[in-house]
């Protein structure tokens, strides 16, 4: 009866909001784009979220590269409109946004959590402030060590680009919230990214003279960490890295190498625990070496000797 009752207030609310906001409201809807892949674990999480939020006219759209697990169920259950297509998430995002009827557009995974005023302070900057995209402050958290770990190094490497930002080239922040319009302006993401394609989108968006703001609510990643699916994930990242580097030219090694030793410096001075600073440190060991080999195999002197 409680998840009926769920499902009925995810359709209904965003109708009542219409009716009370006059036939211009249209206008001011929120899509909502959540890229699925067996993400059962996570999903009724993030979307009671969504549900919760104190700006309810919004659609959810669900692009799901065929889950196997209760994904789909859920989904179902929260009243998303479900979209399968065998895809990317640059891909899934860009079905997203092709199929939405809002003015804006959020990209959230499925594994994270808007706090309750994320849309409304998003909208209220794009309107209020006349911004084409909004960077939403990321907090991560993890339950289990590994997970724990990550949550640790990633939530000091967020602070490290707040601390030094482009006085020391770090690596920006990206922006989740959009102007539709603008988004689609720029081309949309590049569909042959596999890693990068938020950062080759943000980077077109500021060449466009785009402007951008952040907004104070949070948004909050649930890390689910084992060793082997950070090898895998950061194996694909290193594979798909020289694409990235060849399409946009952007010189990211540099920066990310900075960025990587100020956090780990950061981690040091910060953990009151020795065994937190040996599994982040084991982490960035892992993530290095992944990547490392992904980059060489997906090199292109490598690429061209297996096709010649």
């Amino acid at each position: 009866m409680k998840t009926l009752l769920t499902s009925i207030m995810l359709k209904l609310r965003p109708r009542l909001w219409g009716k009370l906001m006059g036939e211009g409201s249209e206008k001011s809807k929120v899509s909502i784009i959540i890229p699925t892949y067996n993400s059962g674990e996570t999903l009724e999480e993030c979307l009671r979220s969504v549900l919760g939020q104190s700006y309810p006219f919004y659609e959810v759209i669900i692009v799901d590269n065929f889950s196997n697990d209760d994904t789909l169920k859920t989904a179902k259950l929260f009243g998303a409109k479900i979209i399968q297509q065998k895809c990317s998430p640059a891909q899934a995002r860009n079905i997203g946004v092709a199929d939405s009827t809002g003015k804006f557009v959020l990209f959230l995974d499925s594994d994270q959590v808007l706090s309750p005023a994320v849309v409304a302070e998003c909208v209220e900057k794009c309107e209020k402030e006349k911004v084409g995209m909004v960077i939403i402050p990321e907090v991560f958290t993890g339950k289990d060590f590994w997970s724990f770990c990550s949550a640790v190094w990633k939530n000091n490497y967020e602070e490290v680009e707040r601390l030094y930002g482009d006085r020391r080239g770090m690596i920006p922040s990206k922006p989740r919230f959009f102007v539709k319009e603008q988004v689609i302006g720029v081309g949309m993401l590049d569909n042959s990214l596999l890693w990068g394609e938020d950062y080759d989108l943000y980077e077109k968006l500021k060449k466009a003279n785009v402007k951008q703001a952040k907004c104070k609510s949070k948004i909050y990643h649930r890390e689910v960490t084992s060793i082997r699916d950070t090898l895998l994930k950061n194996l694909r990242y290193g594979k798909s890295m020289t694409s990235f580097l060849q399409q946009t030219k952007q010189r990211i090694f540099p920066m990310m190498l900075k960025h990587a030793l100020l956090t780990f410096r950061k981690v040091f001075k910060n953990s009151n625990s020795p065994v937190t600073l040996v599994g982040c440190a084991f982490l960035l060991c892992i993530k290095s070496y992944s990547i490392a080999i992904g980059l060489l195999l997906g090199s292109p002197l490598r690429v061209n000797s297996r096709n010649g």
